[in-house]
């Protein structure tokens, strides 16, 4: 991360985030009232360039990320994930405000890296900078730094699922592994037991908003028996589409859903016959 041009100073008040998943005029309204709230784009650098919100940084979306050696990715260990939320400026208490241009699934994952680290107080913008203009709100150009921010983790295990988790659980009747890849991706071979529900399902046509409306998510959802008393664990190839249908189902009031985050590919899969 480079960017060049003015600081961005961390103001004073810090307001409660209302959920998860939040839209324009809230954001907007927040920021009137100089609301401490560090915005974050996860878009490609060339697009943060030409325009982004006021008050947004920028992260590389790839830096999130390790890749093991059976190639599944997996979220950068506790250290380096400290680092890259102290240069923007991210500490204690305050509330973070993330948004991209594809649904929210880059965003998504930043807002459960935060939760999986100990910092709650993370949403996504639904619709992003589509959002924001549909609003009648305006964008800004040049690069902004926040201030460097001393940022401490505290690793919440009840955000992650990992191979030996699985394990320890396998004999839990609530318990949902949940494959939210492609329908092609899925047939082609998949963890033993996992149910197909693609992360697309939830996002609507003809909008970049994350979800489509929530009584129509819920009645199918319940039809597809990924049910709010399910211990529920997402799965993707990067964590992106788990993190994007994870925070769907909080959003939605599910208590109980984590990401898989760990080496999955090299473990036995079953497949689906044609």
């Amino acid at each position: 991360m480079n960017p060049t041009s003015a600081y961005q100073r961390q103001p004073s008040s810090a307001p409660a985030l209302p959920g998860p998943i939040i839209e324009a005029d809230w954001l907007a309204t927040q920021q009137r009232a100089s609301a401490a709230i560090r915005i974050v784009d996860l878009r490609d650098r060339q697009s943060y360039d030409e325009g982004h919100l006021p008050g947004a940084v920028w992260l590389d979306r790839t830096a999130l990320s390790s890749t093991r050696p059976d190639h599944s990715v997996t979220l950068v260990p506790a250290e380096i994930f400290t680092r890259l939320m102290g240069w923007l400026g991210i500490t204690t208490g305050m509330p973070v405000v993330a948004y991209d241009d594809v649904w929210g699934m880059h965003a998504a994952r930043l807002v459960w890296a935060l939760r999986r680290y100990g910092h709650p107080q993370a949403a996504v913008l639904s619709g992003g900078i589509e959002s924001w203009l549909q609003a009648g709100r305006t964008l800004i150009c040049g690069a902004l730094l926040a201030y460097p921010q001393p940022f401490v983790v505290a690793a919440d295990g009840s955000q992650r699922a990992d191979m030996v988790w699985l394990a320890a659980h396998q004999g839990d009747r609530q318990l949902l592994l949940l494959d939210v890849r492609g329908a092609h991706e899925y047939a082609a071979g998949h963890l033993p037991g996992a149910r197909h529900w693609e992360w697309s399902t939830a996002t609507p046509v003809g909008s970049w908003a994350m979800r489509r409306p929530v009584d129509e998510l819920r009645a199918e959802l319940q039809a597809a028996g990924i049910t709010p008393e399910r211990r529920i664990v997402t799965y993707c190839s990067s964590g992106s589409r788990a993190a994007h249908t994870y925070l769907l189902l909080r959003s939605l009031g599910y208590p109980e859903v984590r990401v898989l985050d760990d080496a999955w590919r090299a473990r036995l899969w079953e497949r689906r016959t044609p």
